[in-house]
């Protein structure tokens, strides 16, 4: 793919993909901070509409089809929550769910497709990973469904926890794009992945009238969700573009000299370490426990 890429496409200058690329992952982190704060009225013009045209109109293949198809049920199935139509406890454990298997459908697309072993292996520590997290709705205000807290965070039971899944996520998903994607659709998703982290960065400070923090990285997984679903339907119905405009000859370099076999067992044992710390951390700090709610509580009146 990224030799095809340099013979389709002629090398764009340095500071104009820098430009481009910025104004693209700064976009998709606003907007994907406006969907996480406002959950129906962010949501519904930002994510669902678009989706839905570029679903219809855009003639995607079977493969963009279903993976976007599956980020806008979410999406849909977020607004049910912001509107109490559904548990919104029951939302985040289903995004938890949700989580591992779209992490162990990547995984066997690289041990299957891919025959990526070592990054395959970093995908199966980094699913069983997911049960150090545990997320609740920030809130349960009526309020909230305009103006007030109406989201969700997902942490771990320590700060440790938490920034050792979001980095074990981030290399292994990015190991998994580059054998994925082109070398211009995987600069498209070094913003992917750097825009939540960046956002969370951005929200620390956040905290309610206690003291509890209510930004932060416990909005990393909603923001990657976020913003995961924007990019997507922008990936798919400007696809052409992307290829082009984000072709940068140093950065293919870059991403096949990533590909070498030392260098995916570092990264496998990098993203090993850090699981097995964010599990011995999780254990030593309550261990891991799960409410679920009661099915009868699962809709309205609860």
């Amino acid at each position: 793919m990224a030799e095809r890429n340099a013979e389709i496409f002629p090398d764009r200058p340095r500071v104009e993909v820098g430009v481009k690329w910025l104004m693209f992952t700064a976009s998709i982190l606003f907007l994907g901070l406006m969907a996480a704060f406002f959950p129906i009225l962010g949501n519904i013009p930002i994510i669902i509409i678009p989706s839905i045209l570029v679903l219809i109109f855009a003639r995607p293949v079977f493969f963009e089809k279903l993976k976007l198809t599956t980020l806008v049920v979410v999406r849909i199935v977020a607004v049910f929550a912001g509107l109490r139509f559904l548990n919104p406890q029951v939302y985040v454990d289903f995004i938890l769910l949700a989580l591992v298997i779209n992490i162990l459908e990547a995984t066997f697309t690289d041990l299957i497709k891919h025959k990526k072993w070592w990054n395959g292996v970093s995908g199966l520590f980094l699913a069983a990973g997911v049960f150090a997290l545990k997320g609740t709705w920030s809130v349960y205000d009526p309020a909230g469904l305009v103006t007030g807290l109406n989201y969700y965070l997902v942490t771990g039971p320590t700060l440790a926890v938490t920034l050792c899944y979001v980095f074990a996520y981030t290399l292994w998903n990015w190991i998994f794009v580059t054998d994925e994607f082109s070398s211009s659709v995987s600069l498209m998703h070094v913003g992917f992945l750097l825009a939540p982290i960046v956002g969370s960065v951005c929200t620390l400070w956040m905290k309610d009238a206690s003291g509890m923090a209510i930004g932060g990285f416990g909005l990393w997984l909603l923001l990657r969700a976020n913003t995961l679903s924007i990019g997507g339907w922008m990936q798919i119905a400007c696809k052409g573009w992307f290829e082009k405009n984000f072709y940068f000859a140093p950065f293919e370099k870059f991403v096949n000299y990533t590909h070498k076999t030392y260098l995916q067992i570092i990264f496998m044992c990098i993203n090993i370490a850090l699981i097995t710390t964010a599990i011995v951390l999780m254990v030593t700090n309550g261990g891991f426990h799960v409410d679920f709610v009661p099915f009868d509580k699962w809709f309205g009146g609860f």
